[in-house]
C-alpha cells in the first residue's frame, strides 16, 4: 500500500485502493444475498435429498465456517477498517493541501471530492456486463423510500457542513495544525452524547481528554502560521462531525430503515446528499472567481496532472469515510476520530 502511494503510476494507486473497497465490502457481508423462491425451493430440495457421508461432512464443516466461508474476513474487518481509515487519512490530508496550495477554491474543492466519491459510489453499485447475460455487482445497493431519506438528512447536513469546514481549515493554515484542532472531535462526542442522549462515560475516558485538550492549546499558541480562520473552521467542523457521528450511530443502531442499508452504503447514500447541499454553497461562495482561477491553475499544473490531482484527492476522501463508517458500525461514537 505504501508503494502505491509513493509510486508516480496513478493506476497502481487506484487499482490499491479498488482492492481495498472489495476486500471492505467482502468483509461487512455478514449475510449471502437474498435468494428468489425458485431457489429456496431448489436449495430445500437438495438439503431434504440424500447425501454421501463425506459430502454431508464437508456441508458441516461449511456451516461451521470451514472451507469457502469468509469467516477470516470478517473477523479482520475491525482492524482492516481503522488500519485503512488512518491510512487513507494520511493520503487525503496531504492531497488535500497540494490541491489547496495550487487551486485555493476550498469550497468548490470540497463539493468536487463528494462528486468523485458519488462517482465511485455509484460505480460501485452499477452492474458490469461480462458477456452475455451475465453482470459482476461489487455492491448491491440499498433500498430507500422518501421517510427514509428524511431520516438522513440531518446526518447529510452535518456531513456536508463538517466537510466544507474542515476542507476551509488547511486552506488557511498548516495541515499539521488543521489535525491537531481535529484531535479535539472526542471532546465535542462526549459533550453531545451527554447533552442529546443522556449517555455518559467512565471517569478515565475524560481524564484522557485531559492531554488533548492540552495539546491543541499548546500547539494553538505556539504556531508560527496561527490563522484564526483555521482554528475556528477546525473547532465547528469537529462539532458538526461530532453531531454526524452520533447521528449516524443512532441511523445505523435502528434497523428500522431501508434495506441492505449497510455502514459503506449508508455512507454512499449520504455522499449523493451532501453533494447536493455542498454544491450551492460553493456556487454561491466560490462561483464568480472559480472559472478564471481554475484556468490559471490548468494552465501552471496542467491539465492532466490536474485531473489527476482531484481524482486522488476525492478517492481517497471516499474511501477513508468508508471505512470510517465501517469502522464507526462496531463500535461506540467516542472513538470516532482516534486515526486522526
Amino acid at each position: 500500500f505504501f508503494f502505491a502511494i509513493v509510486s508516480s503510476d496513478m493506476r497502481l494507486r487506484y487499482t490499491t485502493l479498488a482492492v481495498v473497497a472489495a476486500l471492505l465490502g467482502a468483509a461487512s457481508a455478514d449475510r449471502p444475498a437474498p435468494r428468489s423462491a425458485l431457489q429456496q425451493r431448489r436449495r430445500l430440495d437438495g438439503l431434504n435429498a440424500p447425501r454421501p457421508v463425506n459430502e454431508g461432512r464437508a456441508a458441516v464443516r461449511r456451516l461451521q465456517g470451514g472451507a469457502g466461508s469468509p469467516k477470516l474476513l470478517r473477523q479482520l474487518k475491525i482492524p482492516l477498517a481503522f488500519t485503512c481509515w488512518y491510512l487513507f487519512s494520511i493520503v487525503y490530508s496531504i492531497a488535500n493541501k497540494q490541491v489547496l496550495s495550487a487551486w485555493n477554491f476550498p469550497c468548490t474543492s470540497a463539493a468536487a471530492q463528494l462528486a468523485v466519491g458519488a462517482l465511485s459510489v455509484l460505480l460501485l453499485w452499477t452492474p458490469l456486463p461480462l458477456g452475455g447475460e451475465k453482470r459482476l455487482r461489487l455492491r448491491s445497493p440499498p433500498s430507500l423510500d422518501a421517510n427514509d431519506v428524511r431520516k438522513l438528512v440531518p446526518v447529510a447536513s452535518c456531513l456536508a457542513a463538517g466537510h466544507l469546514l474542515s476542507t476551509v481549515a488547511p486552506a488557511y493554515g498548516t495541515v499539521a495544525f488543521t489535525n491537531v484542532v481535529k484531535t479535539l472531535e472526542p471532546l465535542f462526542t462526549c459533550a453531545f452524547s451527554a447533552l442529546l442522549l443522556g449517555q455518559t462515560f467512565p471517569l478515565p475516558v475524560y481524564l484522557s481528554l485531559l492531554p488533548v485538550v492540552f495539546g491543541v492549546c499548546l500547539a494553538s499558541a505556539s504556531e508560527v502560521s496561527f490563522s484564526a480562520v483555521s482554528l475556528t473552521s477546525g473547532l465547528l467542523s469537529n462539532v458538526a462531525f461530532a453531531l454526524r457521528a452520533i447521528a449516524a450511530k443512532s441511523v445505523m443502531s435502528g434497523g428500522d430503515i431501508g434495506s441492505n442499508l449497510t455502514s459503506q452504503n449508508l455512507y454512499g447514500v449520504l455522499t449523493l446528499m451532501a453533494l447536493l447541499g455542498c454544491l450551492p454553497v460553493a456556487a454561491l461562495v466560490e462561483g464568480p472567481r472559480i472559472a478564471a482561477g481554475t484556468a490559471a491553475t490548468v494552465e501552471k499544473m496542467g491539465r492532466r496532472t490536474f485531473a489527476r490531482q482531484l481524482l486522488l484527492l476525492g478517492t481517497s476522501h471516499y474511501f477513508y469515510n468508508e471505512c470510517a463508517f465501517l469502522a464507526l458500525s462496531s463500535a461506540s461514537p467516542t472513538p470516532s476520530p482516534a486515526p486522526r
